[in-house]
């Protein structure tokens, strides 16, 4: 039987924008985990971070989804 094993969180930093990024990923104990997180930078896409983070300083931020979601059963916005 395989071992059960725990997703692990590594922050990156992209080669062309050298933005920093996290990937959460199992990563088997049989490939090269080196190679496995820079081909995961390499796949960085540049224009949607940099168009994410726009969006995110223009917002108001996020809300709680659990408060939101309270407000909405007693009938409040």
């Amino acid at each position: 039987m395989a071992k059960s094993g725990s997703a692990r969180g590594v922050r990156l930093v992209c080669p062309k924008c050298a933005t920093k990024f996290t990937v959460v990923a199992f990563v088997s104990q049989t490939i090269d985990a080196v190679e496995y997180w820079k081909a995961r930078a390499e796949e960085h896409d540049c224009e949607a971070h940099a168009k994410l983070m726009d969006s995110m300083k223009n917002s108001e931020g996020i809300k709680n989804p659990l408060k939101a979601s309270k407000a909405a059963a007693r009938g409040k916005k």
